[in-house]
């Protein structure tokens, strides 16, 4: 078991964090509406303690319940919670406006991401995915093991690289392992993270989605499942644009940096056409670095140079 999560799973199951579970669940599902015994059973709670925290949240207004259909979504009062969050962060609002400018001039897929406590975060989204294996709706999760957020952990120290590539030690060989550690430096150098499609890549970002009242171990072990297949170097990560010839780009993602030069946010690119040409791919790379800078540099952040 990776080292923490025991304790982060147990501290999280604890009956004081049951409201912060619930909204948690209905802020990745903000378009859905659930009973009160679908909310029980999807959170493993008794219906008494599910009773107990839906009430609660009802009257602050943190919840909505339909009068009729007896149903709960996410409630008014937490609009003035994410307008304080977007004051607080304003790089996500300034990137939304980005994925939506170059989704019309590119016409592909955006969703802006953060690494939070070990999980990657999708916190806004431009585009139809056209396919659904991975992040679709704002507030979905997944488990930051190897590759997932690497553009992201490229960029912190050598022992948390280290330990970033040791969560993958149920499923990543030492070639692999290598190869990850190798195109640390490479994404510093270009900005940007990149990877090929494949069949395997696509498993892994699906088995890597936190479902609800699934716990970090669970999807650990599903994704170790899923590594253990064929699962090429570039679709863990590419080193060159021509590893993509004949399989095309499963993704392309540049950071954007706070004042502190810690990667704050990441823009992440997806659903590019087939069957572009290097100079394509390198001309939409560029854009999206382009859009992640004015990010940074309107955030007043700082780009640090490749270590």
């Amino acid at each position: 078991m990776i080292a923490g999560w025991g304790k982060l799973m147990s501290d999280f199951s604890d009956p004081n964090h049951r409201p912060l579970r619930v909204i948690t669940f209905l802020a990745a599902h903000a378009t859905e509406a659930f009973t009160l015994a679908e909310i029980a059973r999807f959170l493993n709670l008794s219906k008494g303690s599910a009773h107990r925290v839906m009430t609660a949240l009802t009257d602050a207004g943190f919840v909505s319940r339909h009068p009729r259909h007896k149903t709960f979504t996410l409630g008014m009062a937490l609009v003035a919670v994410g307008q304080a969050a977007l004051d607080r962060y304003p790089g996500v609002a300034i990137a939304r406006r980005e994925m939506a400018r170059l989704n019309a001039e590119l016409n592909v897929g955006f969703g802006a991401t953060a690494i939070v406590n070990n999980e990657y975060l999708l916190l806004g989204r431009e585009g139809t995915p056209r396919t659904y294996d991975g992040l679709a709706l704002v507030g979905e999760r997944r488990l930051v093991i190897p590759s997932i957020g690497i553009g992201q952990m490229a960029w912190r120290s050598p022992d948390e690289i280290d330990a970033y590539l040791d969560r993958g030690a149920a499923y990543l060989d030492p070639q692999i392992r290598e190869h990850l550690l190798a195109t640390m430096p490479a994404i510093r150098r270009r900005g940007f993270s990149m990877a090929a499609e494949g069949v395997g890549l696509h498993q892994l970002i699906k088995a890597t989605v936190i479902a609800p009242g699934q716990s970090d171990e669970e999807v650990l072990s599903a994704a170790a499942i899923t590594g253990a297949g064929e699962i090429s170097a570039s679709e863990f990560q590419m080193l060159d644009w021509d590893e993509a010839q004949g399989r095309g780009v499963n993704y392309v993602a540049a950071p954007v940096f706070s004042p502190d030069g810690d990667v704050c946010l990441e823009i992440v690119m997806s659903d590019l056409p087939e069957g572009l040409g290097r100079s394509e791919m390198e001309r939409y790379a560029a854009k999206l670095v382009q859009a992640a800078d004015l990010v940074t540099s309107e955030i007043r952040g700082r780009k640090p140079k490749p270590w």
